[in-house]
């Protein structure tokens, strides 16, 4: 009897022991919850003219063993700020997994800031990036060859007057601006450089490129045409990390972006845009004169054609082309803000302004042989 009563209690006391293994083995076993983070945070879309905009995109990752349930992504701040793609929300991340956003910020004359929010309703699926950018006021043209400084960078008012070298030789051809910098690629040499807003600083970011021309910026990167390589190169601020993005292109010259695209002239005829990475290419017009110059305005983008002597747009994704002006003497850079189109002509040396619609073409600078690029800025 007193053996029986020991062997249950033995048994009784080994039963406990598995119990509670097995219960502390559940408790071991249950998943971690969702952890959500978004990469890179914070992001920044760096400085930029008003009116212009850039995008950028964030990847929003489920560390955690537990998916995250659907998802609800949310911007709140700076109406500058927008989301342009959502591929997070109505979504329940699982774990190891990874949607993105992608923002687009359109500068104002201001720094500006916005948070973007994506939450689950499971313990530990929230998570936020801050968003920043400035803005510039666009008070200035830059033109590039001005005869009075070969080769050089003037800046001017928005009515051509005011007019002052910033750059001194370095032998630019085409220029993009951006709220703290220019851009330009050499007539000669195969460079990208870049100086400060008053050419302090020239200095060569990007060498041995096939003879370069069109540049455009967008705050985050900075883009060009290499015509004798047939490509478009994206590249950092400073010139790291070149890559063409697109390649097979006939003799491109203007290179422009906006709306989270980017936009080239082919010298075949063609106005071609594509995504910021180079995928999905789009012919939006065809059969133009040897288009030259570009530019992005609103909804349209705008062109010079060196053969037809004119100034032309389409919107964004093609259709109707129109004529801005005609009749120009090798019409070459362009550039447009809210309100008005500029064009160089290379031939007779003058800078003119038209209304977005073609109307009240105006001859800002009579005098200035040989100038070829033109951009907008600070």
């Amino acid at each position: 009897m007193i053996r029986s009563r020991r062997r249950w209690g033995a048994l009784a006391l080994f039963a406990a022991i598995v119990g509670t293994a097995l219960v502390a083995g559940e408790v071991a076993a249950k998943p971690s919850p969702a952890s959500l983070a978004f990469s890179p945070s914070p992001l920044d879309f760096g400085s930029l003219t008003s009116g212009q905009s850039a995008t950028q995109t964030v990847t929003l990752t489920n560390s955690g063993q537990s998916a995250s349930s659907v998802l609800t992504v949310t911007l709140s701040g700076s109406a500058t700020f927008s989301i342009l793609s959502d591929r997070c929300s109505e979504t329940s991340l699982g774990p190891g997994k990874s949607c993105s956003v992608t923002a687009r910020f359109t500068a104002g004359a201001a720094a500006e800031s916005a948070t973007l929010t994506a939450t689950g309703k499971k313990l530990g699926a929230a998570a936020s990036v801050s968003l920043s950018g400035t803005g510039a006021s666009p008070g200035h043209l830059y033109l590039a060859g001005a005869d009075s400084a070969p080769f050089g960078i003037e800046r001017s008012d928005l009515d051509g007057n005011g007019r002052q070298i910033v750059v001194s030789g370095q032998d630019p051809f085409m220029l993009a601006v951006d709220g703290g910098a220019l851009y330009w690629s050499t007539s000669s040499g195969g460079m990208i450089m870049k100086a400060g807003l008053d050419g302090g600083n020239p200095q060569a970011i990007a060498t041995g490129q096939a003879s370069p021309h069109g540049v455009a910026v967008d705050g985050t990167n900075l883009y060009w045409a290499n015509t004798d390589a047939g490509s478009i190169v994206k590249a950092g601020l400073d010139g790291s990390n070149p890559q063409a993005i697109v390649s097979g292109q006939n003799h491109p010259y203007g290179v422009a972006v906006g709306g989270g695209r980017v936009y080239w002239t082919n010298l075949d005829g063609q106005i071609v845009g594509a995504a910021l990475d180079g995928s999905g290419p789009q012919v939006i017009a065809v059969g133009q004169a040897s288009p030259f110059g570009l530019a992005v305005g609103g909804d349209y983008v705008y062109w010079t054609t060196l053969d037809d002597g004119t100034v032309m747009r389409t919107r964004v994704d093609g259709g109707l082309v129109e004529t801005i002006a005609s009749g120009q003497a090798l019409p070459s850079g362009l550039a447009v803000d809210e309100s008005h189109v500029y064009w160089t002509n290379a031939a007779d040396g003058t800078l003119r302004r038209a209304n977005l619609g073609g109307f009240g073409v105006i001859t800002l600078v009579p005098d200035r042989p040989g100038i070829y690029g033109l951009a907008i800025g600070p």
